[in-house]
C-alpha cells in the first residue's frame, strides 16, 4: 500500500482542498458522444488536472511551521474530473470491473429504493430534478472548475469555462452549473458555512491558525487505498489482470477485498488514491425560513423582535450567524471552534436537534460515553466542498450586528419572495458513500429520534412535512420549560443529485487508454 505522502501527485486536489482561495466555480456535466475521441481528449487533459501536491514548491520543510516554509503559489485555474457509473459503462469497463463498485454507485442516488431513504420524496423526488433523476439525459463525466481570486472576478471563471468547452472533443455539455463563495462564507439563510471540516492524516498537519493537528481522521476515510478509522483498507473497485494490457494500474494488495475468488496478484487496483463524491443541488427557500422564524417568535413570545428571531434561528442552525458555537457562548458572540458537547449535556445551549449537532455529534451521541461518541462520530464524517448558487435575498452581513436591532427588525420582518432560485451546490468527499454520506442523511438528519429525541428531524435539511409521516418539530431545551416549535416545513429542496467516482491520476490514465 502506498504512503499518502508519496501519493499526493496521484490524488486529485479536490479531495484534499476546498480551494478556498478561489471564489467562483463551474460544474460541467458532460455526455460522451464518441468514445475514442473522448478518450483522446481525456488523455490530453490529464496533465491539467490539479493534484494534492504541495503548493509550496522547493520548500525544505513542507510540513513545518509557516516561518520554515516558502509561501504558497496558489493555482489560479483549477480542473478536476469525476465519472458517473454510466460514464464508466460508456468508457468500456467490463462487467467484471463494474460489479466491484459499491452498490450505491451502481444504483445511483435517484434509485427508487435509495431516494426514499435519503428523504428525496414529494418536491424533492428525483422525478423533478434538473440534473440526475429518471427524466434527464444521463451524464458521464463531471468537470469541476475553480477560478477567480475575488468575489467580483467572474470574468476569469467565465473565460476558463469557455476555453474548456471549446477544447472538448467527443463530449458535449449536458448541463452547466455555477457556484460561488462569499468573503464571509455565509450560505443564503445567513449563517457561516463549512467551518468544522475534518482533517486528513498525512495531508493536514496544521489548522488555519497554524496550530498542530492532534486528531486527524484516518486517510482511508476519504482516500481509497489507505487505512480507515477501523484500521482496515476500504474495498476498492478492481479489474481482472488481463484487462490492463498496458500495465497502467497497480496490483491490488488488499487480501480482504470482496471481489469473488480473490487471489494474490490476480486483480488490478482501479480505486487506489481515488474517492467517491456525493453531489446534491439544494434549493433554499429563504423567505419561508425567516417567515417561519418570525411567526414562531410571535407565537412563543406574543410579539416579534429581531433579537428573538436571531435566537431561534441560531438554535435551529446550531451556531450564531458569524459561525461562533452556541455551546461556548449561548447568548453572545465569541470566536471559537474547538469545543465539546460535554459542556452542554442537556442541549440547553446547542439543542440536540440543531443542524450542526446532527452533522457532527462530537462527544455526545446517546447512549454512548464521550470516548465512544467521538469514536463513532469519527467513522461517519464527510468532507464538504459546497458553493452557493444564486444571489442572496438580502444583505447577509447585517445578521452579524446584533446591536443594530432596528435594522435587523426592518429587514427580517419584511422579506418578500423574489422568485429567484438560490441555494447550495453541495459536494462531499467520502471513501464509503453508504457509511458516510448516506448514514448521516438517514440516521442523523432524517431520524426524528436522533440522540434520544422524539419527532425532531434536522430543521434545515431534514425531509420535514413529509406526507404519511408524523410531523417534525424543533425542540429547544430550556428551564423551566422547553420550547417546542410548530411543525417544521421543508426549507431545503433537492433539485439535482448524483453519486460519482473521482479516480486517481493513474486511474484516469487507465480510463483514457486506447490500444
Amino acid at each position: 500500500m502506498t504512503n499518502v505522502e508519496n501519493a499526493k501527485s496521484d490524488i486529485q486536489g479536490f479531495i484534499t482542498s476546498g480551494y478556498g482561495h478561489t471564489y467562483h466555480a463551474a460544474y460541467l456535466f458532460l455526455t460522451i458522444d464518441d468514445v475514442p475521441r473522448a478518450k483522446a481528449w481525456l488523455s490530453k487533459t490529464i496533465p491539467d488536472v490539479l493534484t494534492a501536491e504541495s503548493w509550496r514548491p522547493d520548500s525544505l520543510n513542507p510540513c513545518g511551521p509557516d516561518e520554515e516554509r516558502l509561501p504558497k503559489e496558489y493555482p489560479q485555474h483549477i480542473l478536476n474530473i469525476a465519472v458517473s457509473f454510466e460514464g464508466l459503462i460508456a468508457l468500456g469497463l467490463s462487467y467484471a470491473a463494474l460489479r466491484t463498485f459499491p452498490t450505491e454507485l451502481q444504483q445511483g442516488m435517484a434509485h427508487e429504493t435509495r431516494a426514499p431513504l435519503l428523504g428525496d420524496t414529494e418536491e424533492s423526488d428525483p422525478q423533478h430534478w434538473q440534473i440526475g433523476g429518471p427524466n434527464n439525459v444521463p451524464f458521464h463525466m463531471l468537470l469541476l472548475l475553480h477560478a477567480g481570486s475575488h468575489p467580483d472576478d467572474e470574468d476569469t471563471i467565465k473565460a476558463f469555462v469557455a476555453a474548456v468547452i471549446e477544447g472538448l472533443d467527443g463530449l458535449s455539455v449536458m448541463a452547466l452549473e455555477w457556484g460561488h463563495r462569499r468573503l464571509d462564507d455565509k450560505e443564503h439563510f445567513g449563517f457561516r458555512d463549512g467551518i468544522s471540516q475534518p482533517y486528513i492524516e498525512g495531508i493536514n498537519f496544521y489548522d488555519s491558525d497554524g496550530q498542530s493537528i492532534h486528531h486527524p481522521l484516518a486517510t482511508g476515510e476519504f482516500i481509497l487505498g489507505h487505512l480507515n478509522q477501523y484500521g482496515l483498507y476500504p474495498t476498492v473497485p478492481a479489474i481482472p489482470l488481463d484487462e490492463d494490457p498496458a500495465n497502467i494500474l497497480p496490483v491490488l494488495e488488499n487480501p480482504r477485498h470482496i471481489y469473488p475468488l480473490y487471489r494474490p496478484n490476480s486483480l488490478k487496483d482501479l480505486g487506489a488514491n481515488g474517492t467517491y463524491i456525493a453531489y446534491r443541488k439544494l434549493r433554499q427557500d429563504v423567505p419561508a425560513f425567516w417567515r417561519y422564524i418570525a411567526s414562531e417568535v410571535e407565537r412563543i413570545d406574543g410579539t416579534i423582535s429581531a433579537e428573538r428571531m436571531m435566537w431561534l434561528a441560531s438554535k435551529m442552525v446550531g451556531r450564531w450567524p458569524n459561525g461562533d458555537p452556541l455551546v461556548s457562548q449561548p447568548d453572545a458572540l465569541k470566536n471559537q471552534n474547538d469545543f465539546h458537547y460535554a459542556e452542554d449535556m442537556q442541549g440547553e445551549h446547542c439543542p440536540f436537534g440543531s443542524h450542526l449537532r446532527r452533522s457532527n455529534p462530537r462527544d455526545v451521541l446517546s447512549p454512548l460515553n464521550a470516548s465512544d461518541s467521538n469514536t463513532t462520530t469519527a467513522k461517519h464524517r464527510i468532507l464538504r466542498r459546497g458553493r452557493n448558487y444564486g444571489e442572496p435575498l438580502f444583505d447577509l452581513s447585517i445578521l452579524d450586528d446584533l446591536q443594530n436591532v432596528d435594522q435587523l427588525d426592518s429587514v427580517l420582518r419584511n422579506l418578500d419572495d423574489d422568485a429567484t432560485d438560490r441555494g447550495i451546490q453541495f459536494f462531499c468527499v467520502n471513501a464509503s458513500i453508504q457509511r458516510q454520506f448516506e448514514f448521516i442523511q438517514v440516521n442523523w438528519s432524517n431520524n426524528p429520534n436522533f440522540n434520544a429525541m422524539y419527532q425532531n428531524k434536522d430543521p434545515l435539511i431534514g425531509d420535514n412535512a413529509r406526507a404519511a409521516q408524523a410531523a417534525s418539530y424543533m425542540h429547544i431545551p430550556a428551564s423551566p420549560v422547553r420550547v417546542r416549535t410548530s411543525p417544521l416545513p421543508r426549507f431545503v429542496t433537492v433539485i439535482g443529485g448524483s453519486y460519482l467516482f473521482m479516480p486517481s491520476i493513474t486511474a484516469l490514465r487507465f480510463l483514457a487508454y486506447q490500444p
